[in-house]
């Protein structure tokens, strides 16, 4: 079985944006439970496809974590799992008519996140972002072009 479940390019990409964005372990802190948590980019992947959500909203939600970045320069992360996860349900609830519960992304984020946590995350994240959630489409796809042109490889990679 595909460990990226047909996402590895894609999901590849996005680990690597966000790790150099916030300089974030490729692995999260470790947590009480006795399963090792994925790689960033494993993590994506499952997310990508668990939800099944067009790539709109997974460079959305790295535009939301490209803003965040911009309001606080010197964030640094100590779990790419924890920003991807939350900026991509926020991206998902802003751009889909139909979206997922908070439960349910519970599931999409492999039982790393109780449902208090991925509450908090949404909260605080939309907090961060002064609630301006919205992407323009001209900018995500220009936003999309740069990051499949910048982070396609293995590095080095431009500061954004």
């Amino acid at each position: 079985q595909d460990p990226y479940y047909g996402h590895e390019q894609t999901a590849k990409m996005c680990a690597r944006y966000v790790n150099n964005l916030f300089h974030c372990p490729d692995q999260p802190p470790p947590s009480s439970s006795s399963t090792p948590s994925p790689s960033l980019a494993h993590f994506i992947a499952y997310a990508l496809h668990r939800t099944r959500l067009t790539s709109s909203v997974t460079f959305a939600a790295l535009y939301l974590l490209q803003r965040l970045k911009t309001r606080f320069i010197a964030a640094r992360g100590s779990s790419g799992h924890r920003l991807f996860i939350s900026a991509f349900m926020i991206a998902s609830k802003v751009i889909c008519d139909d979206t997922y519960s908070n439960k349910s992304w519970c599931i999409v984020g492999q039982g790393m996140f109780a449902l208090r946590e991925i509450n908090q995350m949404e909260r605080e994240m939309c907090s961060y972002l002064e609630w301006q959630l919205n992407v323009e489409p001209s900018a995500l796809k220009e936003f999309e072009s740069m990051v499949r042109r910048d982070f396609k490889g293995p590095g080095p990679y431009p500061a954004h």
